[in-house]
Formats: structure tokens, sequence, C-alpha cells
């Protein structure tokens, strides 16, 4: 298996758990309260609804980069496509949210993840490692963008499950891919390496995407 295969792989099993859990909501938990904080105190959370179309465009946006396939040099990879200011990125990720939900209902919501989710990993199988696209920032390779898709799915998954109050279900492959995009995050930002109490990749996760407290001025790495 070839790296790339490796990651649509990992990405693939993140997708489905992500699926699987969104396909058995009942109409209470669609509406239950995401314990994210907008950039925005005062705009209201997003519910388990609103988390589902940041699902929807956030792991689209590898289908556009594939559609979109172009004659450029890579401008960043699957660490540095999380450097960026949130109080910039923030608000647009946070309106998005309600722009893909728009028309839709929470029954609506399963079906159209599961032809996101799907039709996303078949076409990043189907093109080459070194097809370069928009990236939303700026170009960037295919494999270096479905790499980062994992850390979205993984940590907006542990959204999903801390919203639900039920065990986090992301796969070893998911949260160790993860895990070591958050550490090269960190060499790039800052310096040194995670917290020695923070030797656990999920603990790590925890903490670096501020979904869990810690006394390291460094974190969180990712909001």
């Amino acid at each position: 298996m070839t790296p790339y295969e490796s990651v649509i792989g990992t990405l693939e099993a993140e997708l489905t758990a992500v699926a699987d859990v969104f396909r058995g909501l009942t109409p209470e938990q669609w509406q239950r309260s995401t314990l994210l904080v907008p950039v925005d105190p005062d705009l209201p959370k997003w519910t388990v609804f609103e988390l589902a179309g940041h699902f929807d465009i956030s792991i689209g946006l590898t289908r556009m980069l594939i559609a979109g396939q172009e004659q450029a040099q890579p401008a960043r990879d699957r660490t540095s496509f999380f450097i960026n200011p949130r109080s910039e990125t923030g608000p647009v990720v946070y309106g998005y949210a309600y722009t893909m939900v728009e028309g839709k209902t929470p029954a609506d919501m399963p079906g159209v993840l599961g032809e996101t989710f799907t039709k996303t990993v078949a076409e990043a199988r189907a093109v080459p490692p070194s097809l370069v696209g928009p990236g939303y920032f700026a170009p960037m390779r295919a494999d270096e963008f479905v790499a980062s898709r994992i850390v979205e799915a993984v940590v907006h998954g542990i959204d999903l499950a801390r919203a639900l109050d039920v065990p986090y279900f992301a796969s070893p492959d998911g949260i160790a891919v993860t895990a070591a995009i958050l550490d090269d995050l960190l060499g790039r930002r800052t310096t040194g390496q995670r917290p020695a109490g923070l030797s656990d990749d999920l603990d790590w996760i925890l903490a670096a995407s501020g979904r869990a407290p810690s006394d390291d001025n460094r974190l969180p790495l990712i909001g």
C-alpha cells in the first residue's frame, strides 16, 4: 500500500464512523448544542445540525481541489494548512456551516454527508497524489490535502461525540495521523515539543485543539 492509499484509507475509516453516528441521531440529538465557542462569543454555538454542515463543506473541499486541477506549485502542505489567524478564518467557517444547511432538514443530512464522503474518497483514489489544485488558502497537492482532512474528521468527530455525550470514536490510525500533524504544527508555530504530560496522542489532540484545558501557553494550536 502506498502512503497516499494509506492516507485515503484512514480518511475513509474516519468518515465512515462519522457518517454512522449522524445516521443514528434522534430529532432531539440534532438540536443539541456543540461546545464550540465562535470567535464572536455573542453568536450562538453550532448545533449538531450546523456541525454536519461544516463536515459537508470541510470534506467536500477535497472534491473542489480535484476538480480545479491546475499547473501550480504547492504553497501549503498538511500542516501549514492550519497556520492561519482564527480571527479571520473563524467567522467565515462559522457562517459556512449555516449556509450549507440552509434549506435542508436534519433528515436530509445523513444522505448529504454520505454522498459527499463517498464521492470524496472515490475521487481522491482516482487521481495521483501529486495532483495540485486549490486548497482553500493556496495550491496544495492531493495527498497533503487529504491528510489535512483526517485532522478535520478526527477533531470534529470529537466535537460530535462531546455534543452527544458519547465516547470518542476516532480510529487509532486517525488519531496517530492527527497527532503527528499537530506535533509538526507545534514545531512550526513555536518551539519545543508537546508537554510531557500529553504523551497520549488523544490527550494531545484534545489539548492542542482546545477541546481540553491546558496550562501550556502555546496551546491551543487550532480552534
